[in-house]
């Protein structure tokens, strides 16, 4: 427990040093998959490591996890690809 726990602050501190770079830079880091911040991007691309997101995808475009994995490997992870190569509109 005590090894996951530093392990965690050792990420925390990862990350305030490369926003500290970043903003000293003048570029803004933003959070990888802030769920409170979604729209245009996150809309646009398949994350195929989010439980979330592979229920939600397969619903919209009507496959199941397995066709979904296997396009986004095909095709990579933006949406229109995905769905042009599934022939979905």
């Amino acid at each position: 427990m005590a090894d996951r726990k530093q392990r965690i602050q050792d990420l925390q501190a990862l990350s305030r040093a490369e926003a500290r770079a970043m903003r000293s830079q003048g570029k803004e880091m933003k959070m990888a998959d802030d769920k409170s911040n979604v729209g245009g991007q996150d809309r646009s691309r398949i994350n195929v490591n989010e439980d979330y997101e592979i229920r939600d995808w397969c619903k919209a475009l009507g496959v199941t996890e397995d066709e979904l994995r296997k396009a986004v490997a095909a095709v990579g992870d933006q949406a229109d690809k995905v769905r042009e190569h599934l022939g979905k509109k």
